[in-house]
């Protein structure tokens, strides 16, 4: 059970203040915990934050266990969530009502704690197995950041909740300046060193542990930022061509600089504000994209934005 200890996460959701706290003892040592005390927060802290299992009794205030399962497994942001539901007064129909509706379990509350701590390891350790064979086919082979599958995913979910939540989100879209000139003269092994080192910068230029850097194609990525402005979104930019320029690799001969660049086109919204014409996340993407070509447009090795 060690091998858990906290990178798993458990959403308990009940509305007896003590059984959330005989619940949380029994799992506080080996996963990070979660709690609510009716349906609605629960439901906040699922699109929210990274649940990996739900614990839940059947009836909860306000939206109902029940209807919250629905909600999860009918989202193809959180189907992947497994439910398990504890029953004050467990009966054959709740139970096929439970399961019919996506529920993993449908457990007695009054169930031998040992076996109850068994039953959600058990179902953590396959939540573990599916994360780490997730990760492998969202992660992009050669330079280890995400892959644009993993970026589409990520994307979708992070707009959504800037919309719930009311704040900014922005995305640096980056070229490496004349790659094709780079590769033609030194090979596509340096190539590729080249785009490991550079994807390196990107990685680490993440501030927050929601920050996703992301290999978008060829030699383009995507720093994805919730939770940033405009303003913020530029000195991640600055930063990120500085800090290219220090690695001080050797460009093509041909190319603009002596030494390997990069250009970048930034976009950032707000999308609940009222003015926003941005209807969806590609629109994100697809204005750092333009941003981008302005960059390069003016010379390179720098950033473009709309304001």
């Amino acid at each position: 059970m060690t091998a858990f200890r906290h990178h798993l996460t458990l959403l308990i959701i009940d509305d007896d203040v003590v059984s959330i706290s005989a619940l949380t003892s029994l799992f506080a040592k080996t996963f990070s915990i979660e709690v609510a005390q009716d349906g609605k927060i629960a439901l906040q802290s699922i699109m929210l934050k990274d649940i990996d299992l739900v614990l839940s009794v059947v009836n909860t205030p306000i939206i109902s266990g029940q209807e919250l399962c629905t909600f999860v497994k009918n989202s193809q942001l959180t189907a992947h969530i497994p439910v398990m539901f504890l029953a004050d007064n467990p009966s054959f129909e709740e139970e096929d009502e439970c399961l019919a509706m996506g529920a993993i379990d449908y457990i007695d509350k009054k169930i031998l704690p040992s076996i109850l701590v068994s039953r959600v390891t058990n179902l953590m350790t396959m939540v573990a197995q599916q994360k780490k064979l997730a990760q492998v086919s969202c992660t992009d082979g050669l330079t280890g950041l995400a892959n644009r599958m993993q970026l589409d995913t990520m994307l979708n979910k992070e707009w959504y909740a800037a919309v719930r939540g009311s704040h900014s989100i922005a995305a640096l879209m980056i070229d490496i300046d004349h790659f094709k000139l780079f590769n033609d003269e030194f090979g596509h092994l340096e190539g590729d060193t080249c785009l490991k080192i550079i994807a390196s910068i990107i990685a680490s230029s993440k501030r927050r542990e929601r920050d996703l850097a992301a290999r978008y194609g060829g030699e383009e990525f995507v720093l994805l930022l919730p939770f940033t402005d405009l303003k913020g979104a530029k000195q991640v930019a600055q930063e990120l061509i500085k800090n290219v320029i220090n690695r001080n690799i050797q460009s093509a001969k041909q190319a603009s600089h002596s030494i390997v660049t990069i250009s970048i086109g930034i976009s950032a919204f707000s999308p609940t504000h009222k003015k926003n014409a941005v209807d969806n996340p590609i629109d994100l993407i697809d204005k750092a994209d333009i941003n981008l070509f302005k960059a390069k447009q003016a010379g390179r090795n720098q950033y473009a934005s709309s304001t």
